[in-house]
């Protein structure tokens, strides 16, 4: 960065402070009434939730003035920045016009331009290489430590006693706690095997958001949290430290998919359903094949989407509360879900095919973008993929990608642009 001590000073403050802001807002309602489902707040950004509105602006606001202060670095970062992140940006502001809720689709739509201004400014060589990956863990970190406080003290906000005391603290439920915590788990490892900290602190604090994650009583995040950290430390070994390592992996993962998938019929004459799949991990994690009653709401929702199912039926519009396009689906359960527990179903209600591919080119191109990180910062690559693979597999019983503030699509949005700057940065910097 250019200019006197003090301003870069000023930047890296107001970088972390961006960092920070960005997870707090989303995370922590901005109420702690308590109704039986958890703070009363379930619809506030649909509903244009005026703190909302005035927490994300001041960030938006600052990530500009940031943007103002760094012209030629901030216009770099955006000539490299993932494609599809800018396609979706501008397919999703299109939508405007077929959105049934044009206003809710405006917002939406801001939103998701302020994170990838938000992006460009906290990543390289505005911010220092890691500094995304070390706020977010300070700051998930405090929450953690937060709600574990909140749960134990204050057991009427921080425990949900509808659901066998899972902990939820200072989140909106227990499954976003759960979450939380999970990325906590990751982020503490790569502490632990990196020894930038002392091992014994650094240990301390992965077996403390181990235990939140427990207490939680989030089985997806157990479940992707485990997967996501088989990941990591798989990728951190010499046997994939090789150029072709993504080919490798791809290649292994689909044989071993071939081959289960052909045994299969061979024992059963026909191919198997996705009940054939569910049932065994719904068994090992005490649920229903049907997840909870997730799939009947999978049903209803690509009911609708099959209505429009080219182009969706505009970005954010579906799940807008009581008297919108979802409440058909209140109707049949008697209560509203706030999204349709799928990112993929969800995206292709709301964008359509259109947007679910160019989704999957988001995907995709970030994939490939990791792979070249690898060769540059191997531990920082390994960290971005396994919580990328975490992601990937929790959106099948949740959806979080590209709805509004949510944690994982902020760190999907912030990952892709940081690691992109990352790669324009040795790519400026290599030997001719």
């Amino acid at each position: 960065m250019d200019g006197p001590a003090p301003a870069q000073r000023l930047d890296h403050f107001l970088i972390g402070a961006l960092v920070a802001l960005c997870f707090i807002c989303s995370l922590v309602p901005t109420t702690f009434q308590m109704g039986e489902l958890g703070p009363e707040a379930g619809h506030q950004i649909a509903e244009g939730s005026l703190l909302r509105q005035v927490q994300f602006g001041t960030i938006f606001l600052t990530a500009g003035w940031l943007a103002y202060r760094h012209p030629a670095e901030a216009l770099g970062i955006f000539r490299r920045m993932n494609p599809f992140l800018i396609l979706l940006l501008i397919y999703c502001a299109a939508s405007i016009a077929w959105s049934p809720a044009p206003n809710v689709t405006i917002k939406r739509v801001v939103l998701l331009g302020g994170l990838l201004l938000t992006g460009i400014v906290i990543s390289p060589p505005i911010a220092t290489p890691r500094q995304f990956s070390h706020a977010l863990l300070g700051t998930l970190s405090a929450l953690v430590a937060v709600s574990a406080f909140v749960a134990v003290a204050l057991p009427h906000i921080g425990v949900d006693l509808f659901l066998d005391g899972a902990w939820r603290g200072i989140m909106w439920q227990k499954n976003l706690l759960g979450a939380v915590a999970g990325l906590c788990v990751m982020l503490w490892l790569r502490e632990c095997m990196e020894r930038r900290l002392p091992l014994g602190r650094t240990a301390a604090a992965t077996l403390f958001s181990i235990f939140v994650l427990y207490m939680s009583k989030s089985t997806t995040s157990m479940l992707v949290t485990a997967v996501g950290i088989a990941v990591y430390l798989a990728l951190r070994q010499r046997w994939v430290r090789n150029s072709h390592a993504g080919l490798i992996a791809s290649l292994v993962g689909l044989s071993l998919l071939l081959a289960l998938t052909y045994l299969f019929y061979i024992a059963t004459g026909r191919l198997p359903t996705w009940q054939d799949v569910i049932a065994p991990i719904a068994t090992l994690l005490n649920k229903s094949p049907d997840l909870t009653g997730r799939t009947e709401i999978w049903r209803l929702v690509l009911a609708a989407a099959r209505q429009h199912l080219t182009f969706g039926i505009g970005y954010g519009a579906f799940w807008i509360g009581e008297g919108g396009p979802a409440q058909f689906i209140a109707d049949e359960f008697g209560w509203m879900p706030s999204h349709g527990h799928n990112g993929y179903i969800d995206l292709l209600n709301e964008l359509g095919i259109v947007g679910l591919v160019l989704f999957i080119g988001l995907l995709l191109w970030h994939l490939a973008s990791l792979f070249l990180l690898m060769r540059i910062d191997r531990d920082e690559a390994a960290l971005h993929l396994s919580i990328l693979v975490l992601m990937v597999i929790s959106n099948f019983s949740e959806s979080q990608f590209l709805r509004d503030v949510s944690l994982q699509n902020m760190v999907l949005v912030f990952s892709s642009v940081t690691v992109s700057a990352r790669l324009r940065l040795a790519r400026r910097d290599a030997p001719c």
